[in-house]
């Protein structure tokens, strides 16, 4: 009787250190995924897709920190999505943010004259 007491707790206990070991490692392997697309220019050439997996990898590391393996796993694997394809567009350059020269804001008309009572096109 207490030897199969015993075992229970044993197959619980390694049970929950198999998720946080389990989540640690997908959390590295997510980390080493972000400084690749980090090194490939994501930053500054994805710039959507580099911070949604930045965003999502700082939920995660949240949740791994409050022992949420669960949650942490879902987390780090939007990370892992987002970081590929930030990757993916900062290595091939199809994704220039509008601000880098190129805009497509028209250039604004001067404001209209005040008529000669200075009452404005509003009075």
């Amino acid at each position: 009787m207490l030897k199969s007491l015993f075992t229970a707790a044993l197959f619980v206990g390694l049970t929950g250190c198999y998720a946080a070991t389990r989540s640690t490692v997908d959390l590295g392997q997510a980390e080493r995924q972000l400084a690749a697309a980090r090194a490939a220019g994501a930053p500054e050439r994805a710039v959507y897709a580099w911070t949604m997996a930045d965003e999502y990898m700082k939920k995660a590391r949240d949740e791994w920190a409050r022992s949420d393996y669960q949650r942490a796993d879902e987390m780090v694997k939007k990370a892992t999505k987002w970081a590929s394809k930030a990757a993916e567009l900062a290595r091939s350059g199809e994704a220039v943010p509008a601000w880098s020269g190129e805009s497509s804001i028209p250039a604004q008309s001067p404001p209209a004259p005040a008529d000669e009572d200075g009452s404005g096109v509003w009075q």
